[in-house]
């Protein structure tokens, strides 16, 4: 039935009281969505509106901001909420260690203490290399190969080339990803062992144990023949037997999705991508006939950048994805369930697939000081005119114990360096001395400082702020189902 007195819902955000309500008529004076056309000269809308409006322009005039009933405008509204990560993962690990500690639960202790210690850096030797394990996580593509297809993309590439370099890349991504998928898959199957009925259980476990869960990357036959003739259909049979929608049916899909990604990244598809790629003469060129050595390198390549990065990497994350999870679950007393959930929405958030940067959260202890840092880089951000060099950008977030908050907004192109960097209030008075200083370590490091401004930190700014051109990514099809 049509709102015909047009009752809006009170805003119980008492927080947002002053914040205007889009169904509020006072707000819809000059609303379009409902009106009796007013120029009998023209042809419009049963209703009065012009075809180029959209459902939501009153709301979208309101707020002036990014319709959010897409994909991509909940993702930019998720990041503006998303709060200090940095800030949020100081309190809970590093400020409130001792109170986790002492919370009673000695398997959440030791995981704390497991924590501290994988931070602790010894010598700036150890913090390059946890510094650096940060970054091969992060740039799975990096290397000469993916350099000169990086540059030979920029070039005048046909569509069709451009679609098969994605293909190819797809399928790399899903290789490179095989023992993390598997891992994915196998703790799956777990927990969905323990949710179904028992009497289900343990043929359901016979099946889950026939699988290879430490099979090699690409190889993945033997277990994608297990999960398509046996396990998918067997839980598909139960589903449908005990019309369990709930959790089962949920972990199920899953399991299906990564399932599906470990299938896709199986060698010999590869090695066709490959040979596709090498069809374009101009990146056959790069290879000089070379082309079963150039595969076979890259395959390797992951393997060994993977486990050159296992003793920095592996432990810190594993340390933090146990804990964050343990106390998301409630393990590390209710009252810190909250903190826990804040952190690992910030971390997923800046992990989505519509995100555009490179993202790095950086804790650790150095000479007795707590340090918590967070960076986001645009590695390939917008230049002035295509004559000139690649320009990287990053924005730096980090927090010193005893010193302060810090933050830094530099651009990097032809060595040159250009940044504004935002200091403690009792700070700003010695720009001179922070200015040489910079100076000197960009000097040591073969890097020039064009311009710098150093200005006394009074606020926190915001990703989309430092990077506006997030806003304005959306540029495919984008709905929300």
């Amino acid at each position: 039935m049509a709102n015909i007195l047009q009752v809006t819902t009170p805003n119980l955000n008492t927080d947002n009281r002053n914040m205007p309500n889009p169904a509020d008529p006072k707000y819809n004076s000059d609303s379009s969505a409902i009106r009796n056309p007013v120029d009998p000269t023209r042809v419009v809308r049963a209703d009065g509106r012009d075809g180029e409006q959209t459902g939501n322009t009153a709301q979208n005039d309101i707020y002036n901001v990014i319709d959010y009933e897409s994909n991509y405008g909940a993702f930019i509204k998720g990041l503006g909420e998303s709060g200090d990560l940095a800030g949020a993962l100081e309190r809970l690990l590093l400020s409130d260690a001792s109170v986790l500690q002492g919370a009673g639960n000695a398997e959440i202790s030791a995981l704390v203490d497991q924590f501290l210690m994988s931070l602790r850096m010894d010598s700036p030797e150890d913090l390059l290399n946890f510094l650096q394990g940060q970054q091969e996580l992060q740039a799975r593509f990096g290397g000469d190969f993916f350099n000169k297809l990086r540059s030979l993309l920029m070039q005048n590439s046909s569509e069709s080339f451009q679609d098969t370099v994605l293909a190819f890349l797809k399928g790399y991504n899903n290789y490179a990803s095989g023992s993390h998928l598997l891992q994915q898959m196998h703790s799956l199957t777990e927990d969905i062992e323990q949710l179904m009925l028992r009497s289900f259980r343990e043929e359901f476990r016979g099946l889950a144990d026939s699988m290879n869960w430490n099979a090699a990357n690409g190889d993945t036959a033997g277990n994608a023949g297990i999960l398509n003739g046996r396990l998918i259909p067997f839980l598909s049979s139960y589903i449908s037997r005990t019309h369990d929608y709930g959790a089962v049916r949920d972990a199920t899909m899953m399991l299906i999705f990564n399932a599906v990604r470990y299938q896709n990244g199986e060698e010999g598809r590869l090695a066709q991508l490959f040979e596709r790629l090498m069809e374009n003469r101009d990146f056959a060129s790069l290879f000089q006939g070379e082309e079963q050595e150039s595969l076979s390198r890259l395959l390797s390549m992951g393997a060994d950048a993977a486990a050159s990065q296992k003793p920095v990497m592996a432990e810190f994350a594993d340390n933090l994805a146990n804990l964050l999870l343990r106390g998301a679950n409630g393990q590390a007393g209710l009252e810190h369930v909250q903190q826990f959930y804040t952190i690992m929405n910030g971390m997923l958030m800046n992990e989505s697939v519509y995100m555009p940067l490179l993202h790095f959260l950086i804790p650790f202890q150095y000479e007795d000081n707590n340090v918590v840092s967070e960076m986001w880089v645009d590695p390939d951000a917008k230049k002035n005119s295509e004559d000139e060099g690649r320009k990287i950008k990053l924005f730096l977030k980090f927090d010193i114990q005893s010193v302060g908050k810090f933050e830094l907004v530099m651009t990097l192109q032809d060595r040159e360096s250009k940044m504004q960097l935002y200091v403690p209030t009792h700070l700003a008075k010695r720009d001179k001395q922070i200015q040489t200083d910079v100076s000197e370590i960009l000097k040591k490091n073969g890097i020039r400082l064009g311009q710098i401004s150093i200005r006394g930190r009074v606020r926190d700014r915001k990703v989309t702020e430092v990077f506006p051109e997030i806003r304005e990514k959306e540029t495919t099809i984008n709905v929300r189902i």
